[in-house]
Protein backbone atom coordinates (compact mmCIF):
# COMPACT_ATOMS: atom_id res chain seq x y z
CA UNK A 1 0.00 0.00 0.00
CA UNK A 2 2.57 2.51 -1.09
CA UNK A 3 2.86 5.03 -3.83
CA UNK A 4 5.92 6.76 -5.21
CA UNK A 5 6.85 10.37 -5.48
CA UNK A 6 9.95 11.99 -6.84
CA UNK A 7 12.49 13.11 -4.29
CA UNK A 8 16.12 14.11 -4.16
CA UNK A 9 18.54 11.81 -2.38
CA UNK A 10 22.28 12.35 -2.44
CA UNK A 11 22.01 14.91 -5.28
CA UNK A 12 20.20 12.57 -7.66
CA UNK A 13 16.57 11.96 -8.53
CA UNK A 14 15.30 8.78 -6.99
CA UNK A 15 11.78 7.44 -6.56
CA UNK A 16 10.55 7.65 -3.00
CA UNK A 17 7.94 5.47 -1.42
CA UNK A 18 5.27 6.64 0.97
CA UNK A 19 1.96 5.49 2.39
CA UNK A 20 -1.03 5.64 0.09
CA UNK A 21 -3.15 8.36 1.73
CA UNK A 22 -6.48 6.57 1.21
CA UNK A 23 -5.38 3.51 3.22
CA UNK A 24 -6.56 3.50 6.83
CA UNK A 25 -4.56 2.07 9.71
CA UNK A 26 -6.30 0.23 12.53
CA UNK A 27 -4.55 -1.04 15.65
CA UNK A 28 -5.86 -3.66 18.01
CA UNK A 29 -3.46 -3.93 20.93
CA UNK A 30 -0.05 -4.48 19.26
CA UNK A 31 -1.54 -5.72 15.98
CA UNK A 32 -1.73 -3.46 12.93
CA UNK A 33 -4.26 -3.81 10.12
CA UNK A 34 -4.58 -1.74 6.96
CA UNK A 35 -7.99 -1.11 5.43
CA UNK A 36 -8.62 -0.09 1.86
CA UNK A 37 -11.95 1.78 2.03
CA UNK A 38 -12.41 1.53 -1.75
CA UNK A 39 -13.16 -2.19 -1.51
CA UNK A 40 -13.06 -2.93 2.24
CA UNK A 41 -9.96 -5.11 1.84
CA UNK A 42 -8.18 -5.71 5.15
CA UNK A 43 -4.47 -6.50 5.41
CA UNK A 44 -2.81 -7.92 8.53
CA UNK A 45 0.72 -6.62 9.10
CA UNK A 46 3.22 -8.87 10.82
CA UNK A 47 5.76 -7.08 13.06
CA UNK A 48 8.25 -6.46 10.24
CA UNK A 49 5.54 -5.18 7.90
CA UNK A 50 4.20 -2.92 10.64
CA UNK A 51 7.71 -1.51 11.09
CA UNK A 52 7.95 -0.81 7.37
CA UNK A 53 4.52 0.86 7.45
CA UNK A 54 5.78 3.16 10.23
CA UNK A 55 8.89 3.84 8.16
CA UNK A 56 6.69 4.99 5.27
CA UNK A 57 5.09 7.76 7.34
CA UNK A 58 7.46 10.10 5.49
CA UNK A 59 8.60 9.57 1.88
CA UNK A 60 11.73 7.43 1.76
CA UNK A 61 13.91 6.02 -0.99
CA UNK A 62 14.26 2.28 -1.38
CA UNK A 63 17.99 2.65 -0.72
CA UNK A 64 17.40 4.49 2.57
CA UNK A 65 14.75 1.96 3.61
CA UNK A 66 17.17 -0.86 2.81
CA UNK A 67 19.86 0.73 4.98
CA UNK A 68 17.43 1.05 7.89
CA UNK A 69 16.32 -2.57 7.55
CA UNK A 70 19.98 -3.66 7.39
CA UNK A 71 20.69 -1.76 10.63
CA UNK A 72 17.68 -3.42 12.27
CA UNK A 73 18.75 -6.89 11.07
CA UNK A 74 22.58 -6.82 11.00
CA UNK A 75 22.83 -10.63 10.79
CA UNK A 76 20.87 -10.72 7.54
CA UNK A 77 23.12 -10.64 4.47
CA UNK A 78 22.77 -7.34 2.54
CA UNK A 79 22.13 -9.28 -0.67
CA UNK A 80 19.11 -10.97 0.90
CA UNK A 81 17.67 -7.62 1.97
CA UNK A 82 18.25 -6.26 -1.53
CA UNK A 83 16.55 -9.31 -3.08
CA UNK A 84 13.60 -9.08 -0.68
CA UNK A 85 12.84 -5.48 -1.57
CA UNK A 86 12.26 -6.26 -5.24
Amino acid sequence: MTSTSEGRTENRREACFRRKPAILERRIDDTVFLVNPADDTIFYLNPLSAGLWRLLADPISIADAGRIVQEAFPDTPPAQIADDRE
